[in-house]
């Protein structure tokens, strides 16, 4: 098991800003090693079961406050269509070859509806090394594995940080190398336990997060986009400063740069708001539209050092 110190560390870090998003486009899938274990020929009677399994576990932590009082810690923030995450030091410190245990997720994801945390997944994070493949994970290939390079993570985050990046590269041959442990690089998997997700209960997202905060229709996500999904995100309590989230501390964002992203954002929200009498199409489309509004802004007000730094710190497109 890793220490106490060791787990918020590397987690926090990672969570601050790995989520960044390309905003005017999708993001170029990577293309990486998967585990090379063939896939049972009875996959889709496997795969049920064991997400029956995984939403047995999650059942325990519905109740927030009981979640509080078994250890589990939050870190990070709370994300754009994702909610905040949870780990446990006692939860198992998946590494790679391991098989997992369903019953045993090492992350859980709550999000703030009606005022009240609550649970929307949990995720399975199972540490790799450079060369190393994705996990098989769950039977079949729906399973859509991300990974967060922490190495990457400090580099990027402590490139004009000098005194920061000897604490952290400290840390690292500390905590790790001087262990002969290189596996720096976090593979993890959604599992949303909790409502139906219409991208799947592998996705990335659940692009349904801000229409509930909103109390709006679940069905109104139906056929939205993740564009629509994230403006609409920033409309809702907090909205702008998750959108935000750590990327401003990642970045080292100027004052101005910063005060100029807020006051995007803020338009944003002000125009969904207004949308959200006039029914379902009018907030999509308004929702679309603050989106890119934010995103040109925002790409606008970026240096192209300061979109490397912050997109450095995920690799994305892994599916096994």
């Amino acid at each position: 098991m890793r220490t106490y110190l060791s787990r918020v560390a590397l987690a926090g870090l990672l969570i601050t800003g790995c989520t960044y998003q390309p905003i005017s486009a999708p993001t170029t899938a990577a293309h990486h090693p998967v585990a090379a274990q063939p896939e049972p020929d009875n996959w889709r009677e496997l795969l049920p079961a064991q997400i029956a399994e995984v939403n047995r576990a999650a059942s325990k932590w519905q109740d927030y406050d009981a979640a509080i009082a078994a250890g589990w810690e939050p870190f990070g923030g709370e994300e754009p269509l994702m909610g905040q995450h949870f780990h446990n030091p006692s939860a198992p410190d998946y590494v790679s070859g391991d098989l997992l245990d369903f019953s045993q997720p090492n992350n859980l994801m709550y999000a703030t509806l009606n005022g009240k945390k609550t649970l929307t997944g949990v995720a399975f994070v199972v540490r790799i090394g450079e060369h190393e493949p994705v996990p098989a994970g769950f039977a079949g290939p729906k399973d859509a594995w991300h990974v967060h390079n922490f190495l990457a993570a400090i580099n990027a985050a402590t490139e004009d940080r000098p005194f920061v990046r000897t604490l952290a590269k400290w840390w690292m041959n500390d905590n790790y190398f001087s262990k002969g442990d290189n596996r720096y690089r976090l593979a993890m998997v959604h599992v949303w336990t909790e409502t139906e997700n219409p991208d799947g209960v592998f996705a990335n997202y659940d692009r349904t997060l801000p229409y509930r905060k909103l109390g709006l229709p679940i069905s109104w996500s139906q056929g939205a986009s993740l564009v629509t999904a994230r403006g609409l995100d920033i409309a809702t309590p907090n909205g702008c400063n998750n959108a935000l989230g750590g990327h401003a501390w990642i970045a080292n964002l100027s004052g101005k740069q910063e005060k100029q992203l807020k006051a995007a954002c803020a338009r944003g929200a002000k125009r969904v708001k207004a949308a959200l009498p006039r029914g379902q199409q009018a907030i999509n489309q308004a929702a679309v539209s603050a989106w890119l509004d934010y995103a040109a802004v925002q790409e606008n007000v970026l240096t192209q050092e300061q979109k490397q730094r912050i997109s450095a710190m995920m690799e994305h497109g892994h599916h096994h």
